[in-house]
């Protein structure tokens, strides 16, 4: 469906499509478990191979975390309480509109859960998508509640991102671009660059729903599932485009 199509509805579910991922991936790293151990509902709307009953998540594992960066376990910790705070919200606001959760491969990237530099590293992929999602997504809402409660999502995303980033930097995780907007925190990208803020403008950057999905399905354009999402998502946003590019600047 063409993005000047859909509605807020549609946007908050692909919103908690999203939501659904970060917290599954949190939960899992720190726990071991499902968002549903923790009481959170995932039942709901349902497409294609996706149950209405919730979706099955596989590929992810509880992660050895260090003792000597508990304060990183920590982190986490604080961030998937966050991520199932943030699928409870959206699954509130939307009521009997709201999508199940689709099936999810938290292995998609190959690497996440077997030691922390994995752990940080696909953080900061789920953390960056996420923030453009809904940064891409602002100028789509029209009504004043909705907008203000997209506004706190992202401040929250914004700051579970800024930390991921902030230890990548500290220890010195190298990191490769995911596509042509993307800033890489340092030490592989510039030091500048701990923060994911331009700095020509001191913005974040954005994406369309189908840019997110590009990356959220493996790298793939005009496909509607792959990556993280083997059976796509549930709702009306279900398309990847070609990947983010720069603006083009005028000569």
């Amino acid at each position: 469906m063409a993005e000047n199509k859909i509605d807020e509805l549609d946007i908050l579910n692909f919103a908690l499509n999203l939501e659904y991922l970060e917290a599954e991936f949190y939960t899992c790293a720190t726990t071991g478990k499902s968002i549903t151990s923790f009481g959170v509902g995932t039942k709901g709307r349902a497409d294609g191979s996706n149950p209405k009953t919730g979706g099955t998540t596989v590929g992810g594992k509880k992660v050895n975390f260090p003792e000597d960066e508990a304060s990183i376990y920590d982190l986490a910790a604080q961030i998937g309480a966050d991520e199932r705070a943030h699928v409870v919200l959206l699954r509130g606001a939307l009521g009997s509109s709201a999508v199940a959760m689709p099936n999810i491969d938290l292995g998609a990237l190959g690497f996440g859960f077997d030691n922390l530099s994995e752990f940080l590293r696909a953080a900061r992929i789920l953390e960056d998508i996420g923030v453009t999602a809904y940064s891409g997504a602002a100028g789509l809402l029209k009504t004043p509640d909705i907008i203000t409660a997209a506004a706190c999502l992202l401040g929250a995303e914004a700051e579970h991102a800024a930390t991921i980033r902030t230890q990548i930097a500290r220890l010195k995780i190298s990191t490769t671009a995911l596509d042509a907007v993307d800033l890489v925190p340092p030490p592989s990208g510039e030091l500048r660059q701990v923060l994911s803020i331009k700095v020509s403008d001191g913005l974040i950057a954005t994406r369309t729903a189908g840019q997110v999905l590009h990356l959220a399905f493996g790298g793939k354009a005009g496909v509607k599932q792959g990556g993280f999402f083997p059976m796509g998502l549930n709702g009306t946003i279900t398309s990847s485009t070609e990947q983010a590019a720069l603006p083009m600047v005028a000569a």
